[in-house]
């Protein structure tokens, strides 16, 4: 009598249901793995994102620092810029107005230079004081040369009943007095307002540094 076969149906289904097991835990560890692996991109992804920003942040705030520090250099360079501007300023009005006598001096000695201040302060009287009986109190040094051509430049804007008096006090300059208002062009006069000419020898000054630079 021959043996019992080994295949026998019980055997068959019970490797079907091994095969089937092992299918299923295959699948089940394939999955498993994929998950891992897309929670793994999706944490790495995150990881990258927060660098990402972490790194913009840093960027954005070194940024940030450095026009916050660029902005404090410039204030302390023009606040160095100024006060040097200013010292320069103080020095320049130290050297300039003990000359400023002696050049205005000057310029009264020579004649063409004369004649333009005794015409700038016709003008300005003329503008400023009533058109008649004005009376021009000159230098007691002038000789009838000088007086004469102070008459010419009155009558040459059609000022012809102002009177000319000689006056000891008057060295430099012309006082123009009508109905009791002065217009005073003496050396003691043009420095008495000392912030005045200060002001004005400052533009001066800016305008010639002006005009050197533009020319370099």
């Amino acid at each position: 009598m021959s043996a019992a076969s080994p295949t026998s149906p019980e055997m068959a289904q019970a490797d079907a249901l091994v095969d089937e097991i092992a299918r299923q835990a295959a699948a089940q560890r394939q999955q498993i793995l994929d998950a891992a692996a897309r929670e793994g991109d999706e944490i790495r992804a995150r990881a990258r994102d927060k660098a990402r920003r972490q790194m913009s942040r840093a960027v954005a705030e070194l940024r940030a620092t450095e026009r916050e520090r660029l902005q404090q250099v410039r204030a302390e360079l023009e606040t160095a810029e100024r006060r040097q501007s200013s010292a320069r300023a103080l020095a320049a009005l130290a050297a300039a107005w003990p000359k400023l006598g002696d050049a205005l001096a000057r310029r009264w000695d020579d004649a063409d230079a004369r004649r333009l201040w005794l015409d700038a302060q016709l003008a300005l009287a003329q503008a400023r004081l009533p058109s008649t009986g004005w009376v021009l109190r000159h230098p007691a040094s002038w000789h009838d040369d000088d007086c004469d051509a102070l008459r010419t430049l009155l009558a040459a804007r059609g000022v012809t009943d102002a009177g000319l008096v000689a006056d000891e006090r008057v060295s430099i300059g012309l006082v123009v007095d009508a109905d009791g208002v002065r217009l005073d062009s003496t050396l003691q006069a043009l420095l008495a307002d000392r912030p005045f000419v200060e002001a004005a020898l400052l533009a001066a000054l800016d305008a010639n540094l002006r005009g050197k630079h533009g020319h370099e």
